[in-house]
């Protein structure tokens, strides 16, 4: 498989920027703020040491050194800091965790593997934008164990 190229064009989110909603390029994406909603990009994703997504990730390649809680669909490398937390599925073509990074689902990694398509928003995994009541709280959890955030 032929390197991508990245374009010098880079879409940053940067620290203390939150986003609602799903964000699409076709140039590189590197975040170090808070978003909610999928992350689709045509190049390199970078999920930086302060970055914390909430949905799904899309990409070329990957690197995630941040807090990520949604599947991780990479069609290239994918790297995973020491530092970083992961809670969702993951779909590589190859991959690299360091020692000490935090990882909790099923990883799908190899040259033969079908990587899903993510066309559509998922349902939120965020808890920051739900309306408060009055109504007791029951923990909930989903598939990747009790991920609040």
């Amino acid at each position: 498989m032929a390197a991508i190229t990245p374009s010098t064009h880079i879409t940053q989110i940067r620290q203390g920027s939150i986003i609602t909603g799903n964000l699409k390029s076709e140039q590189s994406i590197r975040v170090d703020g808070t978003i909610t909603g999928d992350l689709l990009s045509n190049e390199k994703i970078i999920i930086g040491i302060n970055g914390q997504i909430g949905g799904n990730l899309r990409g070329i390649d990957i690197t995630i050194e941040g807090f990520v809680n949604g599947d991780v669909m990479c069609k290239g490398f994918l790297h995973i800091t020491k530092d970083s937390k992961v809670y969702g599925k993951i779909y590589a073509l190859e991959i690299s965790i360091e020692k000490g990074a935090e990882l909790n689902g099923k990883v799908n990694v190899g040259k033969d593997i079908e990587i899903p398509e993510l066309n559509s928003s998922s349902p939120s995994r965020s808890n920051q934008d739900k309306p408060k009541t009055n109504a007791p709280q029951v923990e909930k959890s989903d598939n990747y164990g009790s991920v609040a955030w």
